[in-house]
This record gives structure tokens, C-alpha cells and sequence, in this order.
């Protein structure tokens, strides 16, 4: 099935998964297709993020379907300043 993926630039990248396909897979093709890491792609479907674990019909994902990326934001303070 053919799925959409809406890249950082906004542009639509279209490619071809089957749909028990897991996610990760998904983020593997978008490195060697956008040069990031797999472990800073974040991908959203339907306001959720993806589990890379998870297959793509497991998240009802269809022929047609736009999924967004977004980068993983690293780094910060895990303490709150008082």
C-alpha cells in the first residue's frame, strides 16, 4: 500500500509498506531517504505517536494515509528550576 509521509520541509514523500509492516520499518526507509537517524525520527498518524514496535494496521493506518515527522528533540534539564 502506498502511504504519504509529510517530511520536516512539508513536502509529501510517498512509499510503498505493507500494512504488518512495523513502524520502524517505516523510519529505516526515511534514513536512507532523508539522512536522519532512526532514533531522532519521531512519526504521528491521528495526533498519536508511533510506536516503532507497533505494525502500521495497528494503528488502522490505509492506503492513502498521511503520516507526519518530526524530529526528537534531545537534551534539556529533567529537573524544574524552583
Amino acid at each position: 500500500m502506498q502511504i504519504f509521509i509529510k517530511t520536516l520541509t512539508g513536502r509529501k514523500q510517498a512509499m510503498n509498506f505493507e500494512p504488518e509492516n512495523q513502524v520502524l520499518a517505516v523510519k529505516q526507509s526515511l534514513q536512507e531517504k532523508e539522512g536522519i537517524q532512526v532514533d531522532q525520527i519521531r512519526l504521528i498518524h491521528s495526533g498519536k505517536q508511533l510506536a516503532d514496535d507497533k505494525t502500521l494496521e495497528s494503528y488502522n493506518i490505509a492506503a492513502g494515509a498521511t503520516i507526519h515527522m518530526v524530529l526528537q528533540l534531545r537534551g534539556g534539564s529533567s529537573s524544574a528550576t524552583p
